[in-house]
């Protein structure tokens, strides 16, 4: 097996490449671990962060939760920003449905959502915020 890469490294290409591909396309969607610094945020973004999870085996296999979280702008409504939400979790579950592998990185094997889409108050004035708490399992690629 290779190394395991950081959960990160799978998720984002995977969101990155599914909100490309869907009815969402024309929103131009960010994906990121990061907030974008201010003069570059987007209308609408999905920030990735490890919140935790445990290693089941170091090189074979990770269980990382993830939050997952989406910014949009408040002139396109709370609805539309909790529908971009979740388009991001059906795109992961997608990935995990049909072994979507990440060139050089590897695979997202499961998928268990640890707490469901909720509004949060958004650190911007501008923007609604949106997230969930997800375990995704994780795998390498293999040699």
């Amino acid at each position: 097996m290779q190394k395991m890469h950081r959960v990160q490294s799978i998720a984002i290409p995977i969101l990155r490449e599914g909100f490309a591909n869907s009815e969402y396309a024309s929103l131009d969607i960010k994906v990121g671990s990061w907030v974008p610094a201010q003069a570059d945020r987007p209308d609408f973004w999905i920030n990735v962060r490890r919140m935790g999870g445990y290693p089941v085996d170091p090189k074979m296999l990770d269980r990382a939760v993830i939050e997952l979280t989406c910014y949009g702008d408040v002139i396109y409504g709370l609805e539309l920003t909790e529908n971009v939400h979740l388009e991001a979790q059906i795109i992961l579950w997608d990935a995990v449905r049909t072994a979507k592998v990440v060139a050089g990185k590897g695979s997202l094997s499961s998928y268990r959502q640890t707490m469901g889409p909720t509004q949060f108050d958004s650190p911007y004035d501008d923007k609604f915020r949106v997230q969930s708490l997800i375990q995704l399992g994780v795998r390498p690629l293999p040699n």
